[in-house]
């Protein structure tokens, strides 16, 4: 039976239904990279330690609202006894099993933005063609921006836990926000640069009418310095492909918006919503009896937002692209309720995305990569396995904004070298 003051109740149920939401949300995130064969993948680690903070967010909830009475009393002995101790502050007074689940959530707040700025950076160097002769050096970055950042996140939780640190709430909050923070910086800037230089490709793209073909369709042209000279001639590598629909481009830039403003939030939250708690603690230990009212309580319940919300924000960043919108249409949604002409997602396009295709040119080599790369094209998400050998199975994140059209594809030593090659995009 719950401990908490009357009028709280209602509040607790509904964060502790949110929490659930981000808790099914994130499952399903999981389960999608899990049939997708990503399991190793950078945004599929980032779930798996969301989903342990959202696990701990409920058992800590469930805990905290049972014995709300009984846990603020004995911490206001604890308050009374260490209230000059940074991470009795900075955990507002939690202690023993409450302190262990505060700790495990640092942990993975941590280590999600730091996966996160990682990510960034692989996708990035990605578009602006980075890894295209660096193919080792890539391999290398894979493997170890996995592991460092776990490393550098249990040193910090080990930090904490020393006496030098929390003997001093300005070190002892250096040290918890500093990765968090810059990874979350980081993040924040070179999404988005994905987002300008996406605007910019896009803009780059002219409707025209294809002359070999008698349909219209999306032309994205690459021109070398001789481009001029090579107007008259004909295309000598044409590439069709599903041109994405308008909700789809629209789409992509609003999910990268909300990555931007969630990173952004939580960068400021970090820092901001633990500065008063040193002046609520030292309050604490000058009182005679714990603040039982409601809004102490309504303060403490609404903080479990916070902590929860990355599960529901990684799955609408990322598992909501279109093939991953097409499983769960398929799985999720019973046939005779399912509208008629919908089709499967297609395989992805391979050879002609190659980084050993010939296009001459800084600039052209940079819209080529920006569109393998912020499309989605040539960066799978079964990173990992790009050191390994491919499975047969297709990719069905390789190319989440466009859809490939297989009558077109043709193998590398199909494609002709040439300075100046034509894509068409058919809508």
């Amino acid at each position: 039976m719950s401990q908490l003051p009357a009028g709280t109740v209602g509040d607790a149920v509904g964060v502790l239904l949110f929490t659930f939401i981000c808790l099914f949300t994130n499952i399903l995130l999981i389960w999608l990279y899990w049939i997708s064969h990503e399991r190793l993948s950078y945004v599929a680690l980032i779930a798996y330690f969301a989903l342990l903070c959202t696990t701990s967010s409920i058992i800590q909830q469930i805990y905290n609202y049972t014995l709300w009475d009984d846990l603020m009393w004995a911490q206001l002995y604890y308050t009374k006894a260490n209230y000059n101790n940074a991470d009795v502050i900075f955990n507002n007074g939690n202690f023993g099993f409450m302190r262990a689940l505060a700790i495990i959530r640092l942990f993975c707040y941590i280590i999600e933005s730091s996966y996160l700025m990682t990510y960034s950076i692989h996708m990035v160097l990605t578009i602006y063609g980075y890894w295209g002769t660096r193919r080792s050096a890539e391999r290398v970055y894979i493997v170890a921006s996995r592991i460092v950042p776990f490393v550098l996140d249990v040193i910090t939780i080990g930090l904490l836990q020393t006496s030098a640190v929390q003997s001093s709430f300005l070190a002892y909050m250096i040290v918890a926000n500093v990765q968090a923070v810059t990874s979350c910086a980081v993040g924040v800037i070179i999404i988005s640069i994905i987002i300008n230089k996406y605007v910019n490709t896009k803009l780059s793209w002219r409707y025209e009418t294809a002359s070999t073909r008698n349909s219209k369709g999306w032309k994205l042209l690459f021109r070398s310095s001789e481009g001029s000279k090579r107007d008259s001639e004909p295309p000598q590598v044409q590439i069709s492909r599903t041109l994405p629909t308008v909700f789809d481009n629209n789409w992509l830039v609003f999910r990268l918006c909300i990555a931007i403003i969630l990173i952004s939030a939580f960068m400021v939250a970090s820092v901001v919503t633990h500065l008063p708690q040193r002046d609520d603690v030292a309050k604490d230990a000058q009182a005679d009896q714990p603040d039982l009212s409601a809004g102490r309580a309504r303060s403490n319940i609404i903080g479990y937002i916070y902590g929860v919300t990355p599960g529901l924000a990684i799955w609408i960043v990322f598992g909501l692209t279109r093939a991953f919108r097409q499983i769960m249409y398929e799985r999720f949604v019973p046939r005779r309720w399912r509208l008629k002409g919908t089709k499967p997602p297609l395989p992805p396009p391979q050879s002609p995305w190659s980084p050993s295709y010939d296009v001459q040119g800084p600039n052209d080599r940079l819209e080529l990569n920006v569109a393998r790369g912020i499309m989605g094209v040539d960066y799978p998400l079964d990173d990992m396995r790009r050191i390994a050998r491919r499975s047969s199975s297709p990719e069905l994140m390789a190319a989440p904004f466009l859809v490939y059209d297989p009558a077109s594809s043709q193998s590398r030593s199909d494609l002709p070298v040439s300075r100046e090659s034509d894509i068409i995009w058919h809508g």
